[in-house]
């Protein structure tokens, strides 16, 4: 039995056996209760006992004192089966299991510079299947190919089932349907590698009415929008993070999430079991992001080089199956702010700094096939 519960059974069976007053036993259940357990009792779902006005008599009859006992001992009983018992979650992998993934994402950003203010909303739908290919040591291997890509803002719409007669970036994106690439994701939720993702845009040379010469463009732009780092920080922020321990309601623990989009931000996570409830279970996590090179020159989009100093805050909220660890839905809210840098070079003739916010809305679910 562990300490807390060794401390409420022995608190209960000291007020059997031992003879005081009515307003003594009142006062010692409130301050044993509140200091040990203050904060706590809302957390776990425990059955927990603060009574605020508790009164007993001397137990003059065998009677009374077995009622009393068998009272105290369910006390006791409920306590340590719901707020004491302890899970070992993590990721369990099969061969030939295929899933579902889904991403919906709602961002908006607030651009302002020298001579300009600009809002801009975009709405992105990805839908992807994957499947368990080889299982490691660690975790397993999966072979992803995207079944839907769909991406709306202020200034276009790409639409990867939408019409190819004459919009290019449509083309763009229903070349990559169907192309498969891999990665690894370990037991605890961390996705160790990616690989063959250049498959996704190895159609695009091929692609009539691209512009001449835009090609090369046209590729980094999908490599920054659904590369190997892109994609990873999604998959990333959409299945939890699982520590090495067994935990139980209320434990926290500690992850951290790297986001290259391209611009280099990391999020340190801290997790939380909220609520189990068999067959599901729900975690949480409050996330601090910030950018980890001040100095790393990025390329924003093609012929743009700048700089980026950026600190934000990412909610997480998870519903998991508890038996195999996968996430059923996960919403994630993020909101970050700083600036951007432009070097000078090309149509920039000095340096520009550019104050950005962005904020994001997702939802990620994941179904078994």
């Amino acid at each position: 039995m562990s300490k807390p519960s060794q401390w409420v059974c022995l608190a209960l069976n000291n007020l059997l056996t031992t003879k005081f007053k009515t307003s003594e036993v009142s006062q010692t259940l409130e301050v044993f209760f509140i200091e040990r357990f203050r904060g706590n009792s809302l957390r776990t779902g425990s059955f927990l006992f603060l009574p605020t006005s508790f009164t007993f008599g001397h137990p003059k009859t065998k009677s009374m004192k077995k009622i009393i006992s068998l009272t105290l001992s369910v006390v006791c009983i409920s306590f340590f089966a719901s707020a004491q018992k302890e899970y070992k979650l993590q990721y369990s992998f099969k061969k030939g299991d295929a899933y579902e993934w889904s991403q919906t994402a709602a961002t908006k950003q607030h651009i302002a510079g020298p001579g300009f203010d600009q809002n801009i909303e975009s709405n992105t739908n990805v839908n992807a299947t994957m499947k368990v290919t080889e299982l490691t040591a660690t975790g397993a291997r999966f072979e992803v190919e995207y079944t839907k890509l769909y991406t709306k803002s202020t200034q276009a719409v790409m639409d990867s089932d939408g019409d190819t007669a004459k919009n290019v970036p449509n083309k763009i994106l229903q070349s990559m349907k169907g192309k498969k690439f891999n990665f690894t994701l370990l037991k605890n939720g961390t996705v160790e590698s990616i690989d063959n993702i250049e498959n996704l845009w190895s159609g695009i040379s091929s692609i009539k009415g691209i512009p001449e010469g835009q090609g090369v463009q046209m590729k980094q732009a999908m490599e920054n929008t659904f590369g190997k780092n892109p994609f990873k920080s999604s998959l990333e922020i959409g299945m939890v993070n699982y520590p090495d321990q067994k935990i139980k309601v209320g434990i926290t623990w500690k992850s951290k999430t790297e986001l290259v989009t391209p611009i280099p931000l990391a999020t340190d996570n801290t997790w939380t079991l909220e609520s189990i409830a068999e067959p599901t279970a729900v975690v949480t996590s409050d996330g601090i992001i910030a950018t980890t090179d001040t100095t790393k020159v990025i390329s924003p989009q093609p012929g743009l080089k700048a700089t980026t100093n950026f600190k934000g805050r990412r909610v997480t909220k998870g519903t998991i199956n508890v038996a195999s660890g996968w996430p059923q839905s996960c919403k994630s809210y993020s909101e970050q702010k700083g600036t951007m840098l432009l070097q000078a070079g090309g149509q920039i003739p000095e340096d520009m700094q550019i104050q950005m916010e962005i904020s994001t809305d997702s939802e990620y679910t994941i179904k078994k096939k």
